[in-house]
């Protein structure tokens, strides 16, 4: 796939590289209403995603070239999905990921030379109850990062959320088995539990490059939900696109954790 262009054929210079995905997206479906298209807000996408679209394709597919295919497919397709409507409004890769997925099943079922790997095979079949590969896929994630962000929890703290969310016992079984008092129980799991909404927004957050930026990226999940930005984090975030962007998007995914904690059952 070709990088977008302006009229004159050079490629257009990024001019908001910080820009949220949400808010690119919304720019690519007004100038879609128009019956135009916003190149620098794709190409932007574009950059962003690639590495990781290319990284799922390669998982997928046992040869190279088909893995670069299925990336430029994917971005097509996605763009279409948004065009027609539909597609992703908030976060652009998880679509992505999900598409490339299913084109390489799609161009197995429709072309042998096409070679998946093992693990796609597999998941490329309905489930027991005939639910839909994609969700699975995009709940798989989820449950992924939950798992992963309890396992970085102190002892104690996971301790009240299996007896809590995951075993779900006797609410007047929890102080024994934890050997504290029911205030106690009551709140340990509320610090946990807010404990685990933080580790979960910050395995959203991609690992940097910059050990500045790492250093930043660990505190962004606190800062979200505790509504409050330290004066260094602050001085970062407003010179650095890449993790104002990332605080941005986990501010909307906040919003959509609302007062529940991750779902952990399943991921566990």
């Amino acid at each position: 796939m070709s990088v977008p262009s302006d009229t004159s054929g050079r490629a257009r210079t990024p001019g908001r590289i910080g820009a949220s995905d949400r808010e690119l997206i919304r720019r690519i479906r007004r100038s879609c209403a128009r019956d135009a298209l916003d190149p620098e807000a794709f190409e932007l996408l574009y950059r962003r995603h690639r590495p990781a679209a290319l990284a799922c394709a390669r998982a997928c597919t046992r040869l190279p070239q088909d893995a670069e295919d299925l990336v430029s497919e994917a971005f097509l397709r996605t763009l279409q999905a948004v065009r027609s409507g539909a597609g992703p409004r908030d976060h652009w890769r998880p679509y992505l990921l999900t598409v490339v997925r299913h084109l390489a099943v799609e161009w197995r079922a429709g072309d042998e030379r096409v070679i998946l790997t093992p693990d796609v095979e597999s998941w490329c079949r309905p489930g027991p109850s005939g639910d839909d590969p994609q969700r699975r896929l995009v709940d798989g994630e989820n449950r992924r990062l939950a798992a992963r962000s309890f396992r970085t929890l102190p002892d104690r703290w996971r301790a009240v959320l299996w007896h809590t969310l995951v075993e779900d016992d006797c609410p007047h079984q929890v102080p024994a088995l934890l050997g504290i008092t029911q205030s106690a129980v009551t709140s340990l799991a509320f610090r946990a539990r807010e404990g685990l909404r933080e580790a979960y927004l910050g395995a959203h957050v991609d690992p940097a490059d910059d050990a500045r930026c790492r250093h930043f990226a660990t505190l962004l999940g606190a800062a979200v939900r505790r509504r409050g930005v330290s004066r260094r984090l602050a001085r970062h975030l407003s010179s650095c696109r890449s993790c104002a962007r990332a605080y941005r998007e986990l501010t909307d995914l906040n919003a959509a954790l609302r007062a529940g904690p991750p779902r952990l059952a399943a991921g566990l």
